[in-house]
């Protein structure tokens, strides 16, 4: 499906194209036309083992910071007093939904090594940092030759910005369920996380993600 979407008119592309996986429980996905594409918010093991992937990671702070404002930003939760000390507690204990960032990424950085021609290791960092170099990446993983022209047109569509404005990506669908003055798409920078964690706080996230790193999980050691 992401083939087709390199190539097709860009004004035709919505969100709806893209089923969550583990949002359609209701939908039998297998017998859905092939190719085929999901997000997923799963582990990679458990996922079907024949699917190419793109697995995108970004940094524990940042992403610990986003899924406190996110627990907190849905009524449907019941998070909205839970403290930054209280998350971090859990986040680093791997307590929170979907399970450890650090054995996520583990699994997604261990296969990208494995398999690179079935899975697709980017950092959220480096794609703000060269958003049309990604799409040129995803490009040439799924063997779709596209322009740097047609390339830097995606990624102006696709920019945090943009999906802002839109409201399937800004999931306004789900605006009943948001506590007040909440957006799902918030600020989408790196390095919002120093205003949240304090020294003691930044150490012991080192101190994870430092046991991954040694592990031979180095995606991340530039936050070390």
């Amino acid at each position: 499906m992401l083939k087709h979407i390199l190539s097709v008119p860009l004004e035709v592309i919505t969100i709806a194209l893209v089923r969550w996986f583990e949002g359609h429980s209701n939908v039998q996905l297998d017998t859905l036309p092939s190719p085929r594409m999901f997000k997923t918010h799963l582990h990679y093991a458990q996922l079907p083992a024949t699917a190419k992937s793109i697995y995108i990671a970004r940094n524990p702070f940042d992403n610990c910071v986003a899924n406190f404002e996110i627990l907190r930003g849905y009524c449907t939760f019941g998070a909205e007093s839970m403290t930054w000390e209280q998350y971090l507690d859990l986040f680093l204990e791997g307590d929170v939904l979907f399970g450890s960032w650090f054995k996520h990424v583990k699994q997604g950085w261990g296969q990208a090594q494995k398999s690179p021609n079935t899975v697709l290791f980017l950092r959220y960092e480096d794609m703000k940092a060269d958003e049309a170099g990604a799409v040129l990446k995803i490009a040439q993983f799924l063997e779709v030759p596209i322009t740097k022209d047609r390339a830097r047109e995606i990624a102006e569509l696709t920019t945090f910005k943009q999906m802002q404005k839109d409201p399937t990506a800004n999931h306004e669908w789900t605006k009943l369920f948001f506590n007040e003055g909440f957006n799902f798409i918030r600020k989408g920078i790196v390095g919002d996380y120093l205003n949240y964690f304090n020294a003691e706080q930044t150490e012991r996230m080192k101190l994870k993600l430092r046991e991954i790193s040694e592990a031979g999980v180095s995606c991340f050691d530039d936050f070390l």
